[in-house]
């Protein structure tokens, strides 16, 4: 924790009033990374991209970090050409770099990843008297899957999809939100409900606690019918003992963070953004607990829906991460 407050005020530091600070002119141009509100996980995870990137000073240049309302801001500031870097989403970054359709943002259709970063898992949880043990248990069940346009309810109806699932399947939907679920679900008047974010989550933690709700782990079928479906989607495996009382790994999907630019960027620069933080991986996954999990291979492949910029693809081949 103390390591991570140190990271924040360094990050502070480089920011002023939510823009770049002035930089000399006889210095060069800051690498700037678009991220998100401070409060959040994208502007942590820009800071220690940041911090393993002013170690090795890409041409020269120091990394700062911006804050911003998201990824659709970050994709349209990537786009303009108004930052180099930006974190998105992996479905956002989909939807952006093709047809825009679904997409609040203007279409990128330049975009390119350079990396996957953390994900933000779905898991359904079921009360443990409930005989539910494969998803396709739910079928006739009471079934929470979230208000409609909510990222709980996006990742409900993706994981329904790749089980090949409808609403049709349950004897009741549910819409509750992800703070009141937990307790419906341990007063009986749900049998499942569908928790998603970065874990542990502290809703799912307090469902576990209550009633000794049960997460579901995703069978190989599952996992591979969903990122065939849906390729921003990855396998995420949420370790055992990340929740207290769960011994086991549960295995899941998710929507993945990326490090994005657009073709623009030139080749040799982006394939030493990539050495740079695999040269430095070791301490860039221990300076936020949110990156504690990510492996070499992950950040060169999970979720990644849009194409490679060629820097990245580069490294990633050489290094036998990629074919």
């Amino acid at each position: 924790m103390k390591a991570f407050n140190r990271l924040i005020l360094v990050v502070l530091g480089l920011v002023c009033c939510g823009s770049v600070v002035a930089w000399a002119a006889d210095r060069p141009a800051p690498i700037v990374i678009s991220s998100g509100e401070v409060s959040g996980y994208y502007f942590p995870t820009a800071g220690a991209l940041c911090r393993v990137l002013n170690k090795d000073k890409i041409q020269g240049r120091t990394c700062l970090v911006q804050p911003s309302i998201g990824s659709s801001a970050n994709l349209t500031a990537v786009g303009v050409g108004e930052v180099e870097l930006g974190l998105a989403q992996s479905r956002a970054a989909a939807l952006a770099a093709g047809s825009g359709e679904g997409y609040l943002g203007a279409p990128v259709h330049d975009l390119r990843a350079i990396m996957s970063l953390y994900g933000e898992a779905g898991v359904i949880l079921v009360r443990p008297e409930s005989q539910i043990t494969q998803m396709s248990d739910l079928k006739g069940k009471r079934v929470n899957l979230g208000k409609v346009g909510s990222f709980q309810r996006s990742m409900a109806d993706a994981l329904l999809s790749a089980a090949k699932l409808s609403e049709g399947d349950f004897a009741q939907v549910v819409e509750l939100d992800l703070e009141t679920q937990a307790q419906a679900l341990c007063e009986g008047n749900l049998d499942a409900a569908f928790f998603s974010g970065v874990h542990p989550m502290t809703e799912v933690m307090g469902a576990i606690d209550q009633c000794g709700a049960v997460p579901l782990s995703l069978p190989p079928s599952v996992i591979a019918q969903g990122e065939a479906r849906m390729p921003w989607l990855s396998k995420l495996v949420i370790p055992g003992n990340s929740y207290e009382g769960i011994k086991d790994d549960v295995t899941t999907l998710a929507v993945r963070t990326l490090l994005v630019t657009t073709e623009r960027a030139p080749s040799e620069f982006v394939y030493e953004i990539v050495k740079a933080v695999h040269s430095n991986f070791a301490a860039l996954i221990r300076l936020h607990p949110v990156l504690n999990n990510l492996s070499r291979v992950e950040s060169a492949k999970a979720g990644i829906a849009i194409p490679l910029h060629d820097g990245a693809r580069r490294y990633y081949t050489e290094m036998g991460y990629l074919k």
